[in-house]
């Protein structure tokens, strides 16, 4: 037998509330995600800004100059010889120890990079020529970068000193020296061939070199060779190759000529040494071979 039935009224009272609308979960739970989201860039925001402004310190100078005392810049400028080191001294306000990076262009051709710690909020770095490449004339720039983003740019240039020659030297047209100069110097002799014992020589320049950071001047003949072992040669194999060609220059005049022109209003002995210089420009391997006028008596 069925139970009877509960009474309407009772059956009002006692019946399940209806169901609350799944859409407005959706819309609530979007509009609590969005809340919080806000509520996270208010608070996070303003951390994350002064974190990355600044990455606990910041680039207080960037200096170029030839040289360093104490580690402060010396001879601060932004024009330098191809003689000359070329030092970035970068000054950081803030945490020591910072990490700092120097990209070296010539042109827009990357020559060097370097990355390293500041030291009491500074670090150093430099380029410089050396005996197998020097630095060419142009316009250079170092950039100062913090986890590779550039910061600071610094411009300088390179520019061979050239000095007052009288009387004065007519470069033959075409002519092109295949040394790079790294002194200033006086070229008076271009594009020759020397017949020695048989052998013939090519000779691109003879000139007057001024190494005015080490007071010595003398006459150097540069030499275009195609001799590919060039950096293998011992100093004395070098020597007897190109002792015939320095005799060669003395015995046909050559350093009496170079004593005779007038540099910047000065004339020069040249009775210390003489040098000559083997250039390969197909690898671009150089050796200077350097004799006193002693040995070359």
């Amino acid at each position: 037998m069925t139970e009877n039935p509960l009474p309407n009224e009772v059956q009002a009272q006692e019946k399940k509330p209806s169901k609350f609308p799944r859409w407005l979960l959706f819309v609530v739970s979007v509009l609590l995600i969005g809340v919080c989201c806000v509520v996270l860039a208010v608070v996070i925001k303003p951390l994350f800004n002064v974190n990355v402004k600044s990455g606990g310190y910041s680039i207080e100078s960037v200096t170029l100059s030839s040289d360093l005392e104490d580690n402060q810049p010396v001879d601060v400028k932004d024009v330098f010889n191809p003689s000359e080191a070329i030092i970035c001294t970068v000054k950081t306000a803030g945490i020591e120890d910072g990490i700092i990076g120097m990209r070296w262009y010539l042109g827009e051709n990357k020559i060097y990079e370097y990355t390293g710690k500041t030291k009491n909020n500074t670090i150093s770095t430099y380029i410089e020529s050396n005996k197998s490449a020097v630095l060419p004339e142009g316009k250079y720039r170092v950039e100062i970068f913090v986890a590779k983003e550039t910061l600071e740019t610094a411009y300088f240039e390179v520019k061979i000193y050239h000095p007052t020659v009288n009387p004065p030297i007519l470069i033959p047209e075409g002519h092109t020296n295949i040394e790079i100069p790294w002194y200033p110097e006086a070229p008076f002799a271009f594009d020759e061939v020397w017949n020695i014992d048989n052998t013939e020589w090519k000779i691109n320049e003879v000139k007057v070199v001024l190494m005015d950071d080490t007071q010595e001047y003398f006459v150097a003949v540069v030499v275009n060779t195609d001799m590919k072992d060039l950096m293998s040669i011992s100093k004395d194999e070098a020597k007897a190759r190109t002792r015939a060609i320095a005799l060669y220059a003395i015995e046909h005049g050559y350093v009496e000529a170079a004593r005779g022109l007038e540099i910047d209003g000065k004339h020069y002995d040249l009775d210390q040494s003489f040098f000559v210089i083997l250039k390969n420009p197909s690898n671009q391997q150089v050796y200077r071979i350097k004799f006193t006028m002693d040995e070359l008596q």
